[in-house]
Parts: C-alpha cells; sequence; structure tokens
C-alpha cells in the first residue's frame, strides 16, 4: 500500500482560529444524474451545480454519506455525516460535510435514503434535484485533508458546516442498510494542521 501523507481525515475539530476569509457559497441547479456504488453508494449529479469560494468555482460531482459521523467536534461524537464532493480547476477537491446528531427525521436526508433504494431497484435514475442537497448559508471549520475511502487523496479542501443537523434513529438505520452496516473511517492525526472558523 502506498504511503500516506500528513494530511488525512477525518479529524477531531478543535481550538479553530478565526478567520475573515471567504466561506462557501453554493449555486445548485440541475438534477441527479445516477447512483453508482464504488462499492458504496454515491449520488452523482449533472452539471450546473457548484460552490464558490472567493473568486474559486467547484463543480458538484456526488453526495455520499458516513455513519457514524467521521469528525468528531471538541471530541464529541455524532450519529451521521453527508459530504458534497466538488471539483475545481486542476482536478482540486473541495467537501463540504453536514454533521448529525440524532434528534428528529432530516427530510433532505429522508429524501436521500428514498431515491437511492428506488433508483438501485428500477434501475434510473434518482428523481433528485441539486437544490435539495445544496448546503445552507451559516459558518464552517475549514481545514485541509483528504479524501477519507480509498485512495485517500491528498490535498482535499474541507469546509464543515458549524450548524448541526439532526437524523431520526430509523435513518441512521436506513443510511447503514444501504451501505451495509458502519461506514466511518477513524480519525487521523492532526499533524498539527490549523483550523479556521469562517463565515456564520
Amino acid at each position: 500500500m502506498t504511503d500516506l501523507g500528513n494530511g488525512q481525515s477525518p479529524i477531531d475539530i478543535s481550538n479553530c482560529e478565526r478567520s475573515d476569509g471567504p466561506a462557501p457559497t453554493s449555486d445548485y441547479r440541475g438534477a441527479a444524474a445516477a447512483v453508482e456504488r464504488r462499492p458504496l453508494p454515491l449520488i452523482t449529479f449533472e452539471r450546473g451545480s457548484e460552490v464558490r469560494v472567493g473568486g474559486d468555482a467547484y463543480r458538484l460531482l456526488q453526495v455520499h454519506w458516513h455513519t457514524p459521523a467521521e469528525h468528531t467536534l471538541e471530541g464529541a461524537e455524532f450519529a451521521a455525516e453527508v459530504h458534497l464532493v466538488h471539483i475545481g480547476a486542476d482536478d482540486q477537491l473541495l467537501v463540504v460535510g453536514t454533521i448529525y446528531e440524532l434528534g428528529e427525521a432530516d427530510p433532505a436526508v429522508q429524501r436521500l435514503i428514498d431515491e437511492t433504494r428506488r433508483a438501485e431497484a428500477e434501475g434510473d435514475a434518482p428523481q433528485l434535484d441539486a437544490t435539495e442537497v445544496a448546503p445552507s448559508p451559516g459558518g464552517y471549520y475549514h481545514y485541509v485533508g483528504s479524501l477519507t475511502a480509498p485512495p485517500f487523496s491528498e490535498p482535499v479542501q474541507w469546509w464543515l458546516r458549524q450548524t448541526i443537523g439532526t437524523v431520526s434513529p430509523r435513518q441512521v438505520e436506513q443510511l447503514q442498510m444501504l451501505t451495509n452496516g458502519p461506514n466511518a473511517r477513524p480519525l487521523q492525526d492532526r499533524n498539527g494542521r490549523t483550523i479556521l472558523c469562517c463565515g456564520g
């Protein structure tokens, strides 16, 4: 196996430094294209949706999830995490993540569950609009890391929403049924990386 670098993800989000730099803004439009298994399910999207950070644009590629959540906040663990994966100039990757704790069911997460199940069963595209998965405005934690699944590529620009969502225990069960069980990568060493708090 190839040696991994010192910038792996996920990590514990703690001791962040306040930044006045730009946070992501999203302009999502268009529809989901397919459900692909690599081997875990991910929903791919047609061109037309992007996030911008300052003057840089990143096109939405796909959305997928992890249970339990991969990142922790000040050592606290959470129930689930949804990742929106984007690509920019020179194939630079950017992931917008939302962390969820147990509580009320989330309608957008339920749409991901229902359309993944239906599309896989019927062999067609999910009936899902990109606006349904667009991140809400607000503050972010930002650091440079990696993909959390093979090939664990570096660098990846990580933007984790500071607002914590809620999912129901039943939704966690449904998410894990689609991934054949928990699929979170263990925490990696921070290795002195800076975490910024932006926006909000």
